[in-house]
């Protein structure tokens, strides 16, 4: 009987089974690969954004120096300094008193000359801990005064940061021509709000959020006592230090992937302390910054409703709280968590 009239059921010789090597599990990837074999990614998510400001003050360019870099003349009409303020290479701070501040760093001082050109450039930091951006203050003579122009340019910023500076420094400016013109000293029109602090995590938003969000990690970054953040639910939270407790009172945990338009989680809360006749307002959340980096933002509002008396001492007191808590979220998300003081033991 010939192969080509062989019964069925019979099997071939051993040298006649196919060659199945090709099946093998390295060799089938090789030359068929599954669909998502080769997936897409991203490896760029950067912005670069910049805000300009211009005045013209009926002052000469030297007396508009001294206001921009004399710290006597800085505490009327921007905040207490810290610190040499026009010497390059060196960190100075500008204070506002309650608990929050810029932390600078001088880039280059050009004081005006026969040109009447100055250029002074910083950097700076929002409670020492924020994103750096870079700003620069241009004086030109011009007639009857000086031109002053105002930039600042920051890197994978917050998505409200020109909104939080008034789209431009207008106002700044204006307080700056006032002090000059009538020796005016401002206040931060502001300060119903605050504090504000923002950090920049190493981790994507939703794997940071979802890291810091567990209860085991709220008892280290945030210093919960009890409590969790599911909505309804009441934190205790321990100052460590002789400031006692604030209590924390979660009214909306928005998940990832939960709400249009952003889809990112944010958490909307309460605050109280046994000082206070009210609850304080408050807004936790987090975004993109650049690629497998996030911005982690804390916010508290309403202080107008809190008696004057206390007002300042306290938010001091949760300004310092909340900034340390950034920073023990950055060292939880970080590749080598550490403590944010010399101590463990609050």
């Amino acid at each position: 009987m010939t192969a080509e009239t062989e019964s069925p059921g019979v099997l071939p010789q051993a040298d006649a089974w196919p060659d199945f090597s090709d099946l093998e599990p390295a060799r089938a990837r090789q030359l068929f690969p599954t669909l998502n074999s080769s997936p897409a990614r991203s490896v760029v998510q950067d912005r670069w954004e910049r805000i300009v400001a211009t005045a013209e003050l009926p002052e000469p360019p030297q007396r508009v120096w001294e206001a921009l870099t004399s710290p006597d003349a800085l505490r009327h009409w921007l905040a207490v300094c810290r610190g040499p303020v026009a010497r390059k290479g060196e960190d100075f701070l500008l204070d506002f008193e309650d608990g929050e501040f810029f932390q600078c760093r001088t880039e280059e001082v050009v004081p005006p000359a026969g040109t009447g050109r100055a250029l002074f450039r910083h950097l700076w930091r929002w409670a020492g801990v924020g994103p750096a951006t870079r700003v620069y203050w241009e004086l030109a003579a011009v007639d009857g005064g000086t031109r002053i122009t105002a930039t600042e340019e920051a890197f994978n910023p917050p998505s409200d940061w020109r909104s939080w500076n008034g789209n431009g420094w207008p106002g700044i400016l204006d307080q700056l021509a006032g002090y000059l013109r009538t020796g005016t000293t401002w206040r931060w029109p502001w300060r119903r709000m605050g504090p504000y602090v923002q950090i920049e995590l190493a981790a994507a938003p939703y794997d940071a959020w979802d890291a810091l969000s567990k209860p085991e990690a709220l008892r280290y970054w945030l210093q919960r006592r009890y409590g969790d953040f599911t909505t309804g639910s009441k934190l205790t939270l321990v100052m460590g230090d002789a400031s006692g407790l604030v209590e924390m009172n979660v009214h909306r945990h928005v998940e990832p992937n939960q709400e249009f338009p952003s889809y990112l989680p944010w958490l909307e809360f309460g605050l109280r302390r046994a000082s206070w006749p009210v609850e304080l307002g408050g807004k936790l959340y987090i975004e993109p910054a650049g690629l497998d980096r996030s911005l982690f933002q804390i916010f508290v509002d309403n202080w107008e409703n809190i008696p004057a008396d206390v007002q300042r001492e306290e938010r001091r007191i949760i300004a310092g709280f909340f900034r340390d808590s950034m920073v023990r979220a950055q060292n939880l998300v970080g590749p080598l968590p550490t403590s944010s003081h010399p101590h463990g033991w609050s």
